[in-house]
């Protein structure tokens, strides 16, 4: 089974931007993220880069989409009706998310066992939501129907489950449920001689940014260029000397690119508490149209979040930003950090359609 950390900071991977070494920082990207629903009927071909939300009734996967891609509150999101026909929600940058009716006995929802086209693509990812707290054997039961006809078609289709929920738990009762999912999924698999390699468990709850980060995990590999995007910021973490960099869209609070070290959750959540913080700010002192893209308004700002590390924003866009992470006295030269920054940035313009 494979995880979704990734190992050191690569060097640039053939990727040359021009940027100095030792001491440079942080760019601010931000992605152009808008969500357009609306019911898609099934004989319509569906989109080549997509994510397929499934999972039984009331298990939270409608509640998912409205908190991150519709930015509703989660607690407007209790009285949902359950999702009775396939719904679409499209995102920037190319990529569409589909919310399937609940698992049950009727015709509508049967569709996701007996059309396994919708699995094909090497782009399509599939999440399933198990809630935690419930009856999670009948989840499971339904899950192995889902991967069966996924794996009929597409072998290797990264399958995510995200056992939802969690709100209230504590930590070692997480990890138990964690712990017992993900064995009996296992075990079931090889049992069936299914394939494992692309497995993702995930614990989430609307009720924090766990959700958003685990979005921002199924996303990232979806996104166009993304290998690029990735040897871009680490050759931006090796020569700025930065303990991690994320490409934060700024709507949403999805990354939709990482450095390959491991996402340090923390960080991230700090990240999501900044921009709420900035929009605030933002609503308070009024909008401000910029001229050019390097006329960005908050395009660079200083963070000090402890003694021992720092964070540097530079804004890419109006809805792309880099945030990064790194020590004081790196993240303290500020003009090496902006010229690295302005290469990082023209860059990431080049391969994303901003």
């Amino acid at each position: 089974m494979n995880g979704y950390g990734s190992s050191t900071h690569a060097g640039g991977s053939g990727t040359s931007i021009g940027m100095y070494g030792q001491g440079l920082g942080n760019t601010g990207l931000t992605t152009e993220t808008g969500s357009d629903q609306g019911v898609a009927p099934h004989k319509d071909q569906l989109a080549d880069r997509r994510v397929m939300f499934m999972g039984l009734p009331r298990s939270g996967k409608t509640s998912i989409i409205k908190v991150v891609l519709d930015n509703e509150q989660a607690y407007d999101t209790l009285g949902l009706l359950s999702t009775t026909q396939r719904t679409e929600h499209r995102m920037m940058p190319g990529i569409t998310v589909y919310d399937f009716p609940g698992i049950d006995d009727y015709a509508e929802s049967q569709y996701i066992v007996l059309n396994p086209d919708i699995y094909e693509g090497e782009h399509t990812s599939l999440v399933f939501v198990v809630d935690s707290q419930s009856d999670i054997q009948s989840a499971i039961t339904a899950l192995f129907s889902v991967m069966r006809t996924a794996q009929s078609v597409n072998p290797h289709i990264p399958i995510n489950v995200f056992i939802n929920k969690i709100d209230g738990l504590s930590e070692e009762l997480k990890q138990d449920i964690q712990h017992d999912i993900q064995q009996r999924v296992l075990k079931n698999m090889s049992f069936e001689n299914l394939n494992c390699d692309h497995m993702h468990f995930l614990l989430t709850t609307i009720y924090s940014e766990s959700i958003k980060e685990a979005f921002s995990k199924v996303i990232q590999y979806l996104v166009p260029q993304h290998s690029s995007l990735e040897a871009i910021i680490n050759s931006f973490c090796s020569k700025s000397s930065l303990d991690k960099v994320l490409l934060i869209d700024f709507s949403t609070k999805i990354y939709l690119a990482t450095d390959s070290s491991p996402t340090y959750s923390p960080r991230y959540t700090f990240a999501c508490k900044t921009i709420d913080v900035i929009d605030e700010i933002s609503a308070l002192c009024g909008s401000y149209v910029p001229v050019d893209e390097d006329d960005l308004p908050l395009q660079r700002i200083n963070v000090a979040l402890d003694g021992y590390e720092d964070i540097f924003i530079y804004q890419i866009s109006p809805s792309l930003t880099l945030f990064c992470f790194g020590p004081p006295q790196i993240i303290s030269q500020t003009s090496l950090l902006e010229f690295n920054g302005s290469k990082v940035a023209k860059a990431i313009r080049k391969l994303l359609p901003i």
